[in-house]
């Protein structure tokens, strides 16, 4: 954990490299995690882990050399001894293309705005807790599968371009739960986030599971027939979706190498459905915040799509050099903006004759990320609605379709915005998440198979 001591050791030794007319960067990198997984209505797995890494990045002309470290340093000397290493490791590598760049961080930074000491000591029986009870509120007579992660991430980097530094602390935590049937083998999941102890709750888990046991419980499932439908996508399915969008149309070196689905496309043009507005924001409060961008740039709110329009490219540091443009003060805090429907989707569709409400797309994956196609299936909590009223479940269904069309067939968009955590549990700590409208409504959404199953 970071304290004055450590703190000045970094900032010596960044002193003395540049002393030594190296050019490098130092990145330190601490984090508390927590991790419980549920399975068979019972905790399987409560394991805790206290990490820290050093990453050091030197650059040499055309060449650069990077390194590691996981642990503490023990001293001064050894994280010297280090770079010296890394220094090595660059003269040695082959030369790059372009020039790579080297962190300039624009103004010191200490922030903690995101940051909850009570999630970050959080007792493991506190998600006991909150699992026991949601088992016991919805029916021990199904089986629970789930996991929990939570913690807090500290970084604290200097680069050797100037006396600058930059300290961030955040908490965070990612909540899952899954019921399933013993027997008819169909799934309903729940997802819940938030940086403070208190923003998960066993009773918004109850009360979503509740809502829609009945429908799974007094109806068969419906097979969907390959072909076009109107689609409710929920928070967690367009989470996912408006990632894959921004990542593949609006990254600069996507965009550069004309491999994303905008690669024939300018700033300007129309790619999407007027309604459709999505904003780089660190200041959106359902987002970890992220103060400094990979050139070291205060972060500023920044305009991807704009009412439909191909507004933006973000720039990391090294995409700017090699082709030639500025890098841009890119947070990656992605917000899609709200529209003007109602809260409730079913009051939103009560003119439909038929609407598929698919919450979540189960293992999305991109088969033609140059044209944008997507595919993923439905699997959790799926429904069927006529008149806006939920009949039935439906069937594992897979969707396979392109991002300009989904969010080109725009019906409507609920006015109301909830974060979805888009952080991978397997890595290093690395709080994510988006900012989306609860639902969207969209015409003519590709239903290319279904199973005869959930």
């Amino acid at each position: 954990m970071m304290n004055d001591k450590l703190r000045n050791m970094i900032t010596e030794v960044r002193n003395k490299v540049r002393d030594h007319g190296i050019k490098a960067s130092i990145h330190y990198h601490h984090e508390n995690s927590h991790l419980m997984r549920i399975g068979n209505n019972s905790v399987s797995l409560n394991t805790s882990e206290e990490l820290t890494r050093i990453d050091i990045e030197v650059i040499e002309n055309r060449k650069k050399g990077t390194h590691t470290h996981l642990g503490e340093i023990g001293s001064a000397d050894d994280l010297f001894k280090m770079i010296l290493m890394v220094s090595e490791k660059a003269g040695k590598s082959a030369e790059m293309d372009f020039e790579p760049v080297l962190t300039v961080i624009e103004a010191n930074v200490e922030t903690e705005t995101q940051y909850d000491a009570a999630l970050d000591n959080l007792d493991p029986s506190v998600k006991e807790r909150v699992y026991s009870a949601i088992f016991k509120n919805v029916g021990e007579n199904y089986n629970y599968s789930g996991s929990w992660s939570s913690g807090s991430t500290e970084t604290f980097s200097v680069t050797t371009a100037n006396n600058n530094s930059v300290w961030h602390r955040l908490t965070d935590q990612q909540f899952t739960c899954v019921l399933k049937h013993p027997e008819k083998m169909w799934e309903l999941a729940s997802w819940q986030t938030g940086w403070k102890a208190g923003d998960v709750t066993a009773e918004a888990t109850i009360n979503e599971f509740k809502s829609i046991l009945p429908v799974y419980e007094n109806h068969d499932g419906f097979k969907v027939e390959p072909g076009s439908y109107r689609v409710v996508f929920g928070s967690q399915s367009l989470g996912d979706l408006l990632g894959m969008t921004v990542w593949t149309g609006c990254a600069g070196r996507t965009w550069e190498m004309k491999m994303g689905w905008t690669a024939d496309r300018k700033i300007g043009d129309d790619v999407l459905h007027p309604s459709v507005t999505v904003l780089d924001d660190p200041e959106n409060g359902q987002i970890f915040s992220e103060p400094l961008s990979d050139s070291g740039m205060l972060t500023k709110t920044q305009a991807m799509i704009e009412k439909g329009k191909f507004a933006g490219l973000l720039y990391d540091r090294n995409t700017a050099s090699k082709y030639g443009k500025e890098a841009t003060p890119s947070a990656g805090c992605l917000a899609m903006q709200p529209g003007e429907g109602s809260v409730d989707f079913l009051e939103a569709v009560k003119d439909f004759e038929r609407v598929l409400y698919i919450p979540a797309i189960h293992y999305m994956n991109m088969p033609n990320m140059s044209k944008g196609i997507f595919t993923g299936s439905s699997r959790f909590s799926a429904v069927l609605v006529e008149k806006g009223k939920i009949v039935s479940p439906i069937f594992s269904s897979r969707i396979t379709d392109q991002f300009e069309n989904i969010f080109g067939k725009v019906l409507a968009i609920s006015s109301e915005t909830i974060s979805v955590n888009t952080s991978n549990t397997y890595g290093r700590r690395a709080p994510s998440a988006v900012s989306v409208p609860t639902w969207m409504l969209v015409d003519d959404v590709k239903i290319t198979d279904c199973a005869e199953s959930f």
